[in-house]
């Protein structure tokens, strides 16, 4: 008979995060079938996405019955996708809702989307897990890769650089006005000083 030896030594036992605030990333949403098998909800899976806990990961769950869709409504809400008062949610059809799996969320497009959780603790089956309590997309900055910095720099510079080129231009025009105005006052002066003794003359003549 076949068999198969497991070593569990080496495997962690994660311990509830910390309550508190954390940075995530939606990692993917699931339609799923709730436990009694009369209604499905939505199940959230996000990653942390930089802290000392990167890369754990945090649940959700949004009901979709009609007297359960508040908190939905809020998540959308936080999330900018909320459309009004009825929406039409669209996933894939390569599989049925279960209560372990289900198809993916397709629409409204979420999956990618960074934001903010609150994370608050509970006893359940005599341990502490983790529940997200709130989302959203108010988020402390994260720690931006050196590649992302340098892209940031780039964009600044260009920014300054052009200020001063439109400043340099500002100057120039400014510089350029008094002279247009002492040259046209000139201008003008030499023109009545040429005309005044045409003038003296016509009224000597009259005389």
């Amino acid at each position: 008979m076949p068999y198969t030896t497991v070593n569990f030594s080496d495997v962690e036992d994660f311990e509830a995060l910390p309550e508190g605030e954390y940075g995530v990333e939606i990692d993917k949403v699931e339609v799923r079938m709730n436990k009694a098998g009369d209604g499905k909800y939505l199940n959230w899976e996000f990653v942390v996405i930089d802290g000392d806990y990167e890369n754990r990961r945090l649940w959700l769950i949004t009901s979709l019955k009609p007297n359960a869709l508040f908190r939905l409504k809020a998540v959308f809400e936080q999330l900018d996708v909320l459309e009004g008062d009825e929406m039409e949610l669209e996933y894939d059809d390569d599989q049925e809702p279960s209560q372990s799996a289900g198809p993916r969320l397709i629409y409204p497009d979420v999956e990618g989307m960074e934001a903010s959780v609150i994370v608050k603790n509970e006893l359940y089956d005599g341990k502490e897990r983790n529940k997200v309590d709130t989302v959203f997309t108010g988020r402390k900055s994260r720690k931006r890769s050196k590649q992302e910095q340098s892209r940031t720099s780039r964009v600044r510079s260009r920014s300054r650089s052009e200020e001063v080129d439109d400043e340099d231009d500002d100057i120039e025009e400014e510089e350029e006005a008094p002279r247009r105005s002492r040259n046209s006052s000139r201008n003008g002066e030499s023109r009545d000083t040429r005309d005044r003794p045409r003038q003296r003359s016509e009224r000597r003549r009259l005389r």
